[in-house]
Order: structure tokens, then C-alpha cells, then sequence
């Protein structure tokens, strides 16, 4: 570098002295230097991060004027371009009009296109200098580039996917740059799934140009276009793809098919493909919108999974649901037969999640002898995460059924989940607002406004904290009514060898955990409801997030939802 500024300072320090052209053979020696490589343009991305060609690289260099050369043949090595002989200016002043490309060009059996259809990528420059000046070469694309995005749902079931731009280019003048296109003879690139769903396609810089694609799916074969635009040289262009059809549930009568096909029962001819596709080994399934249920399609609804005690005759959802944070309105629950637990799942096992699904005017009724029952997870193994049940929720009992707003029993993870508003009308029994009986974990979750008054005993968040179980981060807020002779604990009534560690609550002369047995609650703060702050000044809300920041590398399997101001309740999760 400092070799090439000493000769340019040189030069002009003659040409501020001398004739314009040199006309001294002592100068006829030709200097070609620069490797600099210009990256595509993307007007959305400003960022420019230029390469250099590599020691070794060879162009194929043109030059007219006074520098002649025709595919001259050059290599980069020392910070120079080195042509096989030595190559001089010509004795008659005149300036050089000059075009190099890189890769190398044999004229006599060029192709722009690989074998398999695909347009290569050139890199070209071109420039005019004047008499007996360096040569510096700074290389651009000679074509355009298109990035196709493949959205996850539909790059899982992509095979191939083929693209076949309308103009193709026929034929080329090196000097001048000028490209010839045709409509006639047309290529096709086509790649195999990329796992990233991104392909990268070279096209002509032609104007009035589309580009077809087809893609070959496990379902069948689309079609798409790029509609006819125009294509500048050495600039980059983005598109996502996505498919008007996209597995997953979507109306009521998809969900009730799904309650069937995912117990083992046929249903109307449907699969379950439609609704999931396999992510690393595992079948997700997929809400697409709200779906608001009649009580016609709740009566024909299945409850998905059943739990045998004797571990006979027990199916549980084993994958994955989510619900993409659409709701499931007006859900009218009730047990068709005796059975161990009931809920819209009765049964998820241990590989089971439920994830950022609402569910929202819910209702139970109870017809039958069910140990536990809950509005969304009857018995739970598996995990929950973002799930939320909101709006105006009842749940009517008539028998000593226990009774969990979200879950009857949970021996795996509740994490970020919340029961709101919820009626419980259960006169001879015992309810819990998230869960009734926690063997496993309940990690950053809230009640609000659930009512208890009709019940004989209750609890905020969960009745009963079995040995070894653990509640965190969790706070209630506003219960709306509880038993009279306050058989109740904003947070758990009843605690056997667990742990409870930063729980928070507001409610009047009620306790947080109702009866303690072997288990010493940590960080329980009382609040105002009002400035939601404890006793000594600190917000509610700077607690539940600093446990977070604090412990949340002790689940790294899991991620947590950070707490947020809203209305009602004042403070709520919000999804990353």
C-alpha cells in the first residue's frame, strides 16, 4: 500500500509539471493493482462488507487505446495483477479503456451457466485510464442476486424447490459489457431443502424479468412467481415465501377432528398431517386463528389422552401443542363418563407441551366421579408454558372432585401461565386457581379475580404443595372471594416438604400459605393492591423480574417470560 501511494504521488507530482502524456519510453511499464470486491447492494441493509480476491486469483483483462489486451490472463499475487509477459503502453499517447472479470473467461467454450441451470456469479470491472497512470481495478457483481426466505412451517415439508427466471442470457461483449438476453432458452436452478430455508439465487440484470417457482412439498407441488420487475446490476433482493395453506387448526370442526385423530380414533377421512408437521423428531401441532366454539361443536369434542391408574390402559399426549397465543373462546366442558381426571386433555405424559395457548370464557360442568378436574390439563406430566385462561371462566361441581382452574395434578413444569376470573362453584370441595395438587414445578405464574366464596376451602395459586414440589416467582392478585371462615391461601392452603420461594399477595387478613407442615416459605411479601408495592416501598414488579435475572440459569430448559405493567391485573407476562 504505501508502494502504490509513492507511485501516484509521483505521477502527479510530474503531471503537475509536464506535458498530460508521458512520452518517454522509460515509462511504458504497465502497474495493475487493487483486489478490492464489492458486495451486493440491499437497499434494507445499508451495512457494506467489501472482500478482496485472493493471492492466486486470475482475471481475464481487456484493454483497448493505449493499452492493448484481449483476455490477457493476469495473476494476483504480492499486491499486484502479473501478466505472463511483461505489459507496456504504447509508444502513442492515448488513454486506456479497460474491463477485467473474475472468474477467468475462456472465450471458446464460455458459458454463463453451470450444468445444472445455475448463473454463475461474475465479478467485473471496468474503467478508463488515462496514459501511462496505475491501473487500480475494484471488482463489482456483474449480475443480481435474489434471497429467497422459506418460512419454517413450510421449509419443514419443502423437498425441492426450482426457479426459472423468464430472460436468460445469450451472449456477451467482454469489451463493452453489453449483455444479449433471450426468452428462448430458459434454466432452471433447483436446490434441495436447505435446513435454514434460505436459497440464493444469480439472475440477469434485465428489466422486465419475473421468475417462476415451483416447490415440491411432502403434500404436493406450489407454484409462486416473482411478478415481473426490474433487475439492477450488483444489487441484492429479498422475498419470503410462505404457503396459502399451512397445516394446523384452524376452525372449530379442525379441532374436534384433532380430539379424534390424536386419540387413535379415525374421523371424517382427516390426518393428523394436517394439523402438524415433525420438528426434531416430535409432532407440533399448530393453532392458526381464534376459534370460537358453539355448544353443539363442545358436545362433540373428545378430551385428548386418558390416565389408567393401574398403568394398563394409559394414552397420553405425548407432542407438542402450540397455540401461537390464539384463543380458544367459549369452551363448555363436562365429563362423559367416571374417569381418573378430566379436562380438555385429560392426560399429557412427560414429553407432552402445551405452549402460549388461552383459553377464554370457559366453563365446567361436573356429571361424573373424576379425581381431578381442571379446564385445560387434567392431570399433567408433561409441560405448560404461556398458557392463559381469561375472560369470565365458571367451574360448577357438585361432588368432591378436586378441582385446579388450569391443571388437577401436575407432576411436570407450570411455568408463565395464569388462571383470571375464574367462578368456582363448588360447594363440597376444594379448588385451587392454577393447580390443585403440585408434585412438580410452578415457576413464574399469577392468579387474578378467581372467586373462592362458594367453595369449602381454596388457594390462589395451588391447594396443595405435595414433598418435594416447588413453587417460584409466582404472586396472586385480588382474589374476589373466599371462604368465610377463611380456609384460604392467596398463595397454597396446604404445604407438605416443599419449597416456596419469592411468592407475593395482596389479599385482607388472609394468609399466604394457609397450613404449613415441614416447609419454610422464603421471600413472601405482602403488597398494597393499590401501589403495588411492599411494606417497605419496593415494587411487586421488580421482585418477580430480579428473581428472574437471578435464578433463571438454574432451568436453562426453560425461558421465562419477563413481568410488565398492564390494566387489569396490573402486572402481567409478556412473551419474549
Amino acid at each position: 500500500m504505501k508502494y502504490l501511494s509513492f507511485i501516484i504521488a509521483f505521477v502527479l507530482m510530474l503531471t503537475s509539471c509536464t506535458s498530460e502524456y508521458f512520452s518517454s519510453p522509460t515509462y511504458n511499464r504497465v502497474s495493475i493493482v487493487g483486489n478490492l470486491s464489492v458486495p451486493f447492494y440491499n437497499e434494507q441493509s445499508r451495512a457494506v462488507n467489501s472482500g478482496y480476491l485472493e493471492d492466486g486469483s486470475i482475471i481475464s483483462f481487456y484493454s483497448s487505446g493505449g493499452l492493448f489486451a484481449d483476455n490477457l490472463l493476469l495473476t494476483y499475487n504480492n499486491g499486484r495483477w502479473n501478466p505472463p509477459t511483461e505489459l507496456q503502453w504504447s509508444t502513442e499517447p492515448s488513454d486506456a479503456n479497460i474491463t477485467a472479470y473474475y472468474p477467468q473467461i475462456s472465450e471458446q467454450e464460455f458459458s454463463f451457466y453451470e450444468n445444472d441451470g445455475r448463473l454463475k456469479d461474475f465479478l467485473f470491472t471496468t474503467c478508463n485510464i488515462k496514459y501511462g497512470n496505475p491501473v487500480v481495478l475494484q471488482f463489482n457483481h456483474l449480475f443480481s442476486q435474489l434471497v429467497f426466505q422459506v418460512t419454517p412451517i413450510l421449509n419443514r415439508r419443502l423437498k425441492n424447490i426450482s426457479f426459472t427466471p423468464s430472460i436468460s442470457i445469450s451472449s456477451i461483449d467482454f469489451k463493452k459489457v453489453q449483455l444479449t438476453y433471450t426468452a428462448d432458452n430458459l434454466h432452471t436452478t433447483t436446490f434441495t431443502k436447505q435446513e435454514s430455508g434460505i436459497y440464493t439465487l444469480i439472475v440477469p440484470p434485465a428489466s422486465d424479468m419475473s421468475v417462476d417457482i415451483t416447490l415440491e412439498t411432502s403434500d404436493g407441488n406450489y407454484t409462486a412467481q416473482v411478478t415481473t420487475s426490474t433487475f439492477q446490476q450488483g444489487h441484492q433482493y429479498n422475498y419470503h415465501l410462505k404457503s396459502d395453506y399451512t397445516c394446523g387448526i384452524s376452525t372449530a370442526e379442525d379441532f374436534i377432528a384433532f380430539t379424534y385423530l390424536i386419540n387413535g380414533k379415525e374421523y371424517a377421512g382427516r390426518t393428523l398431517e394436517e394439523f402438524g408437521s415433525a420438528v426434531n423428531g416430535r409432532m407440533v401441532y399448530y393453532l392458526l386463528n381464534d376459534i370460537h366454539f358453539t355448544s353443539e361443536d363442545c358436545n362433540r369434542l373428545q378430551s385428548i389422552g386418558h390416565y389408567d391408574p393401574q398403568n394398563l390402559n394409559s394414552m397420553g399426549f405425548k407432542d407438542c401443542l402450540d397455540g401461537q397465543n390464539f384463543s380458544l373462546y367459549n369452551l363448555q366442558l363436562s365429563s362423559k363418563e367416571d374417569m381418573d381426571s378430566y379436562a380438555l386433555f385429560s392426560f399429557v405424559d412427560t414429553t407432552g407441551v402445551i405452549k402460549n395457548l388461552n383459553l377464554i370464557n370457559a366453563s365446567f360442568t361436573g356429571n361424573h366421579t373424576c379425581k381431578y378436574e381442571a379446564l385445560l390439563i387434567g392431570r399433567n406430566n408433561g409441560t405448560i408454558t404461556g398458557c392463559h385462561i381469561k375472560g369470565n371462566n365458571t367451574f360448577t361441581e357438585v361432588t368432591d372432585n378436586k378441582v385446579g382452574g388450569m391443571v388437577g395434578i401436575n407432576r411436570g413444569y407450570i411455568i408463565n401461565c395464569s388462571s383470571e376470573n375464574i367462578e368456582f362453584q363448588h360447594s363440597n370441595g376444594k379448588a385451587g386457581g392454577i393447580v390443585y395438587s403440585n408434585y412438580g414445578k410452578i415457576l413464574n405464574c399469577y392468579t387474578s379475580g378467581c372467586n373462592f366464596l362458594h367453595t369449602i376451602s381454596g388457594a390462589g395459586i395451588c391447594y396443595t404443595m405435595e414433598p418435594q414440589s416447588e413453587m417460584k416467582n409466582c404472586y396472586a392478585y385480588k382474589t374476589s372471594g373466599y371462604s368465610p371462615k377463611k380456609k384460604y391461601g392467596s398463595l397454597a392452603n396446604i404445604t407438605n416438604h416443599s419449597i416456596i420461594e419469592c411468592g407475593l399477595y395482596c389479599d385482607d387478613n388472609v394468609k399466604a400459605v394457609y397450613s404449613n407442615y415441614q416447609t419454610t416459605p422464603k421471600q413472601i411479601y405482602s403488597y398494597d393492591a393499590s401501589t403495588l408495592q411492599t411494606e417497605d416501598g419496593t415494587p411487586a414488579i421488580d421482585i418477580l423480574n430480579n428473581w428472574i435475572e437471578n435464578n433463571a440459569i438454574l432451568y436453562p430448559q426453560h425461558t421465562f417470560y419477563n413481568w410488565v405493567t398492564g390494566d387489569i391485573p396490573p402486572i402481567t407476562l409478556q412473551q419474549p
